[in-house]
């Protein structure tokens, strides 16, 4: 995946090419259509799971954060991280696919893993990230 290796990309090749993977992301999503139970599942690194947001941040500098809604002017009180986004996107994906590997003729268990973690969690991750990335394209930080 990109984020596995960020240092063979220059930041904004790699910001053109998230652009371009999120609406295909957003619209699988959106044609996923599962009659389960909701559950949370448990993330099973949390230090690579940390380790891979500090290299996301470093790589997006002074990119990556962002305002969100009740957050003032300062960019120092921005709570929003375009590097956060991609990291919490990024596991729940990763984890879909360490399932379908697992046992390839039943996706069923990695559909309900991705379809359980959109709904949940990582749905606002996505549709903020592209915002963000909009916001850097008509601001020309990027592209």
């Amino acid at each position: 995946m990109m984020l596995d290796h960020l240092e063979a990309y220059q930041r904004d090749i790699w910001l053109l090419e998230m652009d371009l993977l999120l609406p295909q992301i957003e619209d699988g999503m959106a044609g996923l259509k599962l009659d389960v139970e909701y559950s949370f599942f448990v993330l099973p690194d949390l230090e690579y799971r940390f380790r891979m947001f500090t290299r996301l941040k470093l790589f997006l500098g002074e990119l990556d954060g962002y305002a969100l809604d009740g957050d003032g002017k300062d960019p120092d009180d921005y709570s929003g991280s375009l590097a956060d986004d991609f990291t919490d996107i990024y596991f729940e994906l990763s984890r879909g696919l360490d399932l379908l590997d697992s046992d390839p003729g039943d996706p069923l268990s990695a559909l309900t893993l991705w379809h359980t973690g959109h709904v949940l969690h990582w749905q606002q991750h996505l549709s903020d990230a592209r915002r963000r990335l909009q916001e850097l394209k008509r601001t020309h930080m990027f592209g």
